[in-house]
């Protein structure tokens, strides 16, 4: 005959352990931890995507007001490359005539200052409009003991350089032919290694419309804030924030703004996109075109 209170200690045991493995299951689910069983069910259930990692960048990246504040952006782990943008009339000396920059901050690149996850590319694209004389860039990348790593080779305006990944480390950034050009890179170290391949920059367009969206010329350039909202979304691009800013300060000036700008009110982009880089790259070169800075 079966001893009844055996029956009913094995019953109570089952119970038990089929308890604490739904316990174990379910915290595991709710903090990301790891279960008994060596496997991360987190991780399993909710993969490093491309919808996760462009959603890291609006929780942890860095927001307009703040570049355009410190002039420095840290970029997330999730950005694959970085596009670094040389401003329309980046060319003009800081010294002598900042009255003709777009801004007096970042009114050489977006940003002035970059720090980057170690494995994350670099691109710039050269958004310096013409005007009546053309002005190319070569931009130099040089490490610590002022030796170059990187140069983008002539940029004609709207053209993009190659991607380049660099080793952890301090870099100035400089154009050869326009000495006051002057950047600054960090190549982060671990645990900020890049994960992601996602694309991210900055862009500036003028507010709100101008009365003439001609250049000299007679071409015609649609860009504004209301265009580029409608056009980066178009273009498989996200805007993940913008600013806006005055800058105002040519005595001589009709409006107090040097005339080539527009306008002196502008505001500032900041942009992702999972698209692939040349694809970014031939529809950015588009968006600088359409801008009214020519």
């Amino acid at each position: 005959m079966r001893n009844p209170k055996c029956k009913t200690g094995l019953v109570f045991s089952i119970s038990l352990l089929s308890f604490l493995l739904v316990l174990i299951l379910s915290t595991t689910l709710i903090t990301g931890g790891s279960s008994p069983f060596g496997r991360t069910i987190f991780a399993a259930t909710q993969p490093l995507d491309k919808a996760n990692a462009a959603s890291s960048i609006n929780n942890a990246g860095p927001n307009a007001q703040s570049v355009y504040q410190t002039e420095s952006m840290n970029i997330p782990h999730s950005v694959g490359t970085f596009i670094w943008y040389i401003v329309d009339e980046a060319h003009e000396n800081t010294a002598t005539q900042p009255w003709k920059h777009v801004s007096d901050r970042n009114g050489i690149y977006i940003p002035t200052n970059l720090v980057i996850p170690q494995g994350t590319a670099i691109v710039f694209l050269d958004a310096d409009a013409p005007w009546d004389t053309p002005h190319p860039h070569t931009i130099n990348v040089m490490d610590s003991s002022n030796k170059i790593v990187y140069t983008t080779g002539k940029l004609d305006y709207t053209n993009s350089s190659t991607a380049k990944v660099l080793p952890v480390g301090h870099y100035t950034v400089q154009d050869i032919k326009y000495p006051w050009m002057k950047g600054d890179l960090t190549v982060a170290s671990n645990p900020q290694i890049s994960v992601g391949n996602l694309i991210m920059g900055g862009f500036y367009t003028p507010t709100n419309q101008v009365a003439n969206s001609k250049d000299n010329d007679g071409g015609t350039h649609p860009g504004w804030l209301g265009y580029y909202k409608d056009q980066f979304v178009k273009n498989g691009f996200k805007i993940l924030d913008t600013f806006n800013f005055h800058y105002a300060t040519c005595k001589y000036c009709p409006g107090g703004f040097w005339p080539d700008q527009k306008s002196a009110d502008h505001t500032l982009i900041l942009y992702s996109t999972s698209q692939t880089l040349s694809d970014a790259l031939n529809k950015l070169s588009k968006m600088v075109w359409e801008n009214v800075y020519i």
